[in-house]
């Protein structure tokens, strides 16, 4: 049987997790749902470039690709909810066309924020530029948000240069931009760009033209996105006009509403169950908040919950031993709690086998 992108996906995340979260952890993550649990397994289990990358999916869609891989030999069932590979599975995973993954550029945890807003006004930019050039002012604007349209009326006022100018600088970018990685294709994003009586193409005619399964062209026109932020961000200079489409926009991932309260309190000198009590919620959940702020804030200090001499065992332990699941870590350092060793991962990435 050969299985389709997306399953061999779903296989490859099935992998990363380990069977230590259930099915619907991978729902979530690729729904993109900020909550803490689901921040933490993104770092955690290296699965953070998928995160918000698949935010159509359903809970009846999960179970339907889990239940075909588990049905046709490539899972094998711990639970209903819990599953790990077999071997089938594992040969599929390590086969020379999932090497890839995660595509070089996708960054959902990074840029899930910027990823839509840049793609509209991208795609209205070069709209309006292309109809200005020709003098069509009565074209209908693909994005109609009043936001967008607000956007593009000050960005264009903010340019000196004329219109087939500015449109001619905006082409020598993107053309600069795209020949900055010989591995990118710029027909993924091109053939969905609307001009002078040119319509773009749709997501899904888009793949067929490219000959690509569609879930692989909607990764790859993801991973494009997060290339052309990456390296218009880091090269301001160089491409004003792209990185001026981002703006201002913050770069950092904002804490979830519920661990910014707490880190409120953290501030004023409560402790973990003092915060419980005065937020009303488990002494575990506010863990998982501070977790959170670990992987969030640079400047916040573990040495209130992790003594110097038990992060660095713990870190040499993950780092010169094959272990990989949190209760591997505890094994080989029995003095540590899972909240201890969840610090410590988080602080330095979230990964326990860098």
């Amino acid at each position: 049987m050969t299985i389709s992108f997306k399953e061999a996906v779903f296989l490859y995340c099935m992998k990363q997790i380990q069977n230590e979260r259930s099915i619907y952890s991978l729902y979530h993550l690729f729904q993109g749902k900020k909550s803490s649990q689901t921040i933490q397994d993104a770092h955690l289990f290296r699965l953070d470039p998928f995160f918000q990358s698949y935010p159509q999916i359903t809970r009846e869609e999960m179970d339907h690709i889990i239940g075909v891989l588990h049905v046709n030999g490539y899972l094998h069932s711990i639970s209903s909810e819990y599953y790990y590979l077999t071997e089938k599975g594992e040969k599929i995973v390590q086969s020379q066309n999932l090497i890839s993954l995660p595509p070089k550029y996708l960054q959902g945890w990074k840029y899930h924020q910027i990823t839509s807003v840049f793609w509209e006004r991208l795609s209205l930019l070069v709209q309006v530029y292309s109809n200005l050039i020709y003098q069509n002012k009565g074209f209908i604007p693909i994005h109609n948000k009043p936001e967008n349209l607000a956007w593009i009326k000050n960005y264009i006022k903010m340019q000196t240069g004329k219109r087939f100018e500015l449109a001619n600088d905006l082409y020598t970018e993107l053309i600069n931009c795209f020949q900055q990685d010989e591995n990118i294709d710029p027909a993924v994003l091109t053939l969905r760009l609307t001009g002078h009586n040119k319509i773009g193409l749709t997501e899904g005619q888009a793949a067929e033209q490219l000959q690509m399964d569609s879930f692989h062209y909607h990764l790859e026109f993801l991973n494009i996105l997060h290339y052309m932020i990456y390296i218009s961000t880091n090269q301001c200079s160089k491409f004003p006009l792209l990185s001026g489409i981002i703006g201002n926009k913050p770069q950092t991932v904002p804490l979830t509403l519920s661990t910014e309260k707490t880190l409120r309190l953290l501030e004023k000198g409560f402790n973990t169950n003092e915060i419980a009590r005065i937020r009303k919620l488990k002494e575990s959940t506010i863990e998982d908040h501070i977790v959170e702020i670990a992987l969030q804030v640079n400047d916040f200090d573990l040495r209130k919950y992790v003594s110097f001499e038990m992060e660095q065992r713990i870190l040499t332990v993950t780092r010169e031993t094959s272990a990989k699941k949190l209760s591997q870590i505890r094994e080989k350092v029995p003095e540590a709690n899972y909240f201890e060793i969840r610090l410590v991962l988080a602080r330095n990435g979230g990964r326990p086998w860098n």
